[in-house]
């Protein structure tokens, strides 16, 4: 076995992989756990120096990853490619200083979504930096500003209503990081509810989660609460909602492990938490959840993307879909895509109609996309 590293640390790539080719992995040497996370680090390094299929290399680094924990993070890169897609430029325009990025989808009947587009006043520089614009004039000390607007579409994303949104209240607090941010947008108690990262309107300055209630008749944000980290950091954001029926809200708070727990009075509650695959010690947000019917088993089951981000210059995101059942246990997960290019790219919501998946996702926190795929053409890992 370490002739396998030994070639490979010469740079002869194919003499190794050929090595590594006649070890009897059912063997006593080779089936101790050393040898085999020994074994997996090696097969996960020269899979992309002898041409393994990107795809079939890929399965094998994250479950190798999950099993042996030993896999550097970072080389996910040399495996992942775009999502098996169509991509369409979504009919949103800059507005002043403001670009549209972020956008949340939210279900209103068989024809009709609604839709919330983030605005942003800053561009994000090549070396990973924000120049912000005030009055068309740019620098990098001005406020970073947010802007929300309401949209409601029919299933192809054609605009019928557009409305600004705005806070019921002045902010709470006075900060340099201004607005709601990444709204999402879910129901609870019959009623279209929303929560956002933000400094001006969580309870201590920081930047903190927040919900409230999405009035899409008088185009305001009430009902305004913020709300409290449950482990005291500093920084909280991608806490993802659930819809629910009736009762407090409730959010997936972290996905390893996955943590589940309700809000009340701003107050984070763990109802439930679940063991998951080491990979998803990465994993974060992104989208709220789709209820959905698997046409295999008629069973329904509720879908969300999330992502993992290697810190890269520029950062490069990576998203999942993730499969739960109805008591919100982890069923199945795809492998790591990225929709277009190999960098920023990120999205708030989806939609699925059978098997066929819609969202809309923004590059480099600006020039958001629809893009549609089919979830039968993914690669799916099951739990």
């Amino acid at each position: 076995m370490e002739l396998v590293r030994s070639l490979r640390y010469q740079g002869n790539h194919a003499e190794a992989w050929a090595v590594y080719q006649t070890i009897d992995l059912q063997s006593e040497e080779a089936n101790t756990e050393h040898a085999k996370a020994f074994l997996a680090y090696e097969r996960s390094i020269l899979s992309y120096y002898v041409g393994v299929p990107k795809g079939d290399a890929l399965v094998d680094f994250m479950t190798s990853y999950s099993l042996y924990k030993n896999i550097d993070y970072n080389n996910m890169q040399f495996y992942v490619g775009p999502f098996p897609s169509t991509i369409r430029q979504f009919p949103m325009e800059p507005r002043d200083d403001f670009l549209p990025t972020s956008t949340s989808i939210l279900r209103l009947s068989p024809t009709k979504l609604l839709l919330n587009v983030r605005y942003v006043n800053y561009r994000i520089q090549a070396n990973g930096s924000y120049l912000m614009l005030e009055d068309g004039k740019v620098s990098s000390h001005y406020y970073i500003r947010s802007r929300n607007i309401c949209l409601i579409t029919n299933n192809d994303f054609e605009i019928l209503e557009e409305k600004q949104m705005l806070a019921v209240v002045p902010p709470y607090q006075q900060r340099n990081i201004c607005g709601m941010e990444d709204i999402r947008l879910f129901r609870k108690n019959y009623s279209i509810c929303f929560s956002a990262t933000t400094c001006e309107y969580s309870h201590n300055g920081l930047i903190q989660e927040i919900q409230g209630t999405y009035d899409i008749d008088t185009h305001l944000l009430t009902d305004l609460e913020p709300m409290h980290s449950p482990t005291n950091s500093a920084v909280e954001k991608n806490w993802i909602p659930i819809n629910r029926a009736f009762g407090d809200s409730l959010y997936i708070y972290s996905w390893h492990p996955m943590v589940i727990g309700s809000v009340k009075g701003g107050i984070f509650t763990k109802e439930k938490e679940l063991a998951t695959p080491h990979f998803f010690r990465s994993v974060r947000g992104s989208s709220t959840f789709v209820y959905n019917e698997c046409h295999d088993d008629k069973q329904g089951y509720l879908y969300a993307m999330v992502h993992c981000v290697i810190e890269t210059v520029p950062r490069k995101y990576y998203h999942m879909l993730v499969k739960l059942n109805l008591t919100l246990d982890l069923v199945a997960y795809t492998v790591p895509y990225y929709f277009v290019q190999n960098s920023i790219e990120y999205t708030l919501g989806i939609d699925i109609v059978g098997s066929k998946l819609k969202c809309i996702a923004s590059q480099n926190d600006c020039n958001p996309i629809i893009v549609e795929m089919d979830m039968s053409d993914l690669r799916w890992i099951t739990v």
